[in-house]
């Protein structure tokens, strides 16, 4: 099994949820870019280019190459010199965020180890997940828009109270999907494709067809 896993996909397409079962199932350590923003947006003293960052994140904006570069490249190889494999969730957002992975990759004698999964999604559903999902007010669980979750009145992790998330704005989201949906996502895609480490995964389908398919991939 490789060591450095990429999630790929539009907005709502689960590839955060599908992450960590893969971290929590293979003993990997799950890296999501926003989580890393979201850290640190809590610290007290920020440079100056910290404080683009956080206030671009809080605009909907994409944060700077470098600003990812920074913080991501860093924990790939702490974790990796540690014997541990890590899953990139949402580190990569443009074509040249992807080449400069890459050369990172290369530099550290990695690149055999990359394996890029594309969680496909279309733009519609991609709209209607996110406008419509909840998260739970005491523990933080997201529960999509599902079938099996849409009837949920409480959370089902710990019980807690189910409530729309703020940023969760329909224009925010329309804005979110022309930035880092199907369109912008192509140029990345093509780009694993090419390499050959692209394997294209149903996002349209249950969590737990969606982790199957994972899983027979893994093996």
């Amino acid at each position: 099994m490789r060591k450095i896993i990429i999630m790929i996909g539009p907005p709502g397409s689960g590839k955060g949820t599908q992450a960590k079962k893969i971290a929590a199932k293979h003993g990997f350590i799950h890296l999501s870019s926003g989580d890393l923003l979201r850290s640190l947006a809590q610290k007290i003293e920020l440079n100056s280019l910290e404080k683009e960052a956080v206030e671009q994140m809080k605009s909907g904006q994409l944060v700077s190459d470098k600003l990812i570069y920074n913080l991501v490249f860093s924990e790939i190889e702490k974790n990796i010199n540690m014997g541990k494999g890590v899953v990139l969730d949402g580190a990569i957002r443009n074509l040249e965020q992807a080449r400069g992975f890459q050369d990172f990759f290369k530099a550290k004698n990695l690149a055999d180890e990359v394996l890029a999964l594309e969680i496909s999604l279309s733009d519609k559903e991609s709209f209607e997940r996110l406008t419509k999902r909840r998260v739970c007010t005491n523990c933080g669980e997201i529960v999509p828009w599902l079938p099996a979750t849409k009837k949920l009145k409480a959370c089902p992790k710990c019980g807690g109270k189910l409530q729309t998330r703020q940023d969760d704005d329909p224009k925010i989201i329309k804005e979110r999907i022309i930035k880092q949906g199907n369109a912008a996502l192509s140029p990345i895609t093509n780009f694993y494709k090419d390499l050959g480490v692209l394997i294209k995964i149903d996002g349209d389908q249950s969590i737990e067809d969606v982790e199957n398919n994972i899983e027979d991939v893994l093996k």
